[in-house]
């Protein structure tokens, strides 16, 4: 087996097994979100990427833990837990003065946070726009062109030496 092919099958490898590891967490709960400020600062950074892990009804919450949650529908905020009481759950942004007005539920918890990709919130939103797709077929394509150039595919060449056709000489006549 030659060099090129143990490469080119340890890529597809390693591909599979990143998008099947992405699939088998997303099956199991587990969901990214990218951070749209800096109020979590100096803990996570606008642009990084947050992966929660599922939490359920019987889930404990601990002072110092940082979840994401919906204060009202349509609305994702990730910050660190301040207090827990019979009342809800208190949080508060790392960078933010004072706390976030009032308590949630902890039916309001989307997840908790279990690892930052830094930057990685800048790469999945791009993916999700239109043009990010378009941009990813594009450099698949191009990554499959310069792949089949550099394995050196060309166009099958003559079997014989190129001939010519003859032209007219200038009088108009054959050629002689």
């Amino acid at each position: 087996m030659t060099l090129r092919r143990i490469l080119t099958l340890t890529a597809i490898a390693a591909l599979v097994a990143v998008v099947g590891v992405v699939a088998y967490a997303w099956s199991n709960g587990v969901r990214f979100y990218a951070v749209e400020s800096g109020s979590m600062s100096p803990a996570l950074h606008q642009g990084d990427l947050v992966v929660d892990a599922p939490t359920t009804a019987t889930t404990s919450y601990r002072v110092g833990d940082i979840i994401t949650f919906h204060p009202t529908p349509g609305y994702t905020v990730t910050h660190r837990i301040v207090a827990v009481d019979a009342a809800g759950i208190s949080t508060k942004g790392d960078a933010n003065q004072t706390d976030d007005l009032g308590q949630i539920p902890s039916t309001s918890v989307a997840g908790r946070v279990v690892a930052v990709v830094p930057f990685g919130g800048y790469v999945a939103t791009f993916f999700q726009q239109p043009a990010g797709i378009a941009a990813l077929l594009l450099v698949i394509v191009a990554l499959y062109i310069a792949w089949e150039f550099a394995r050196g595919r060309k166009p099958a060449a003559a079997s014989g030496p190129e001939t010519l056709p003859a032209e007219p000489d200038s009088a108009g006549g054959e050629p002689g």
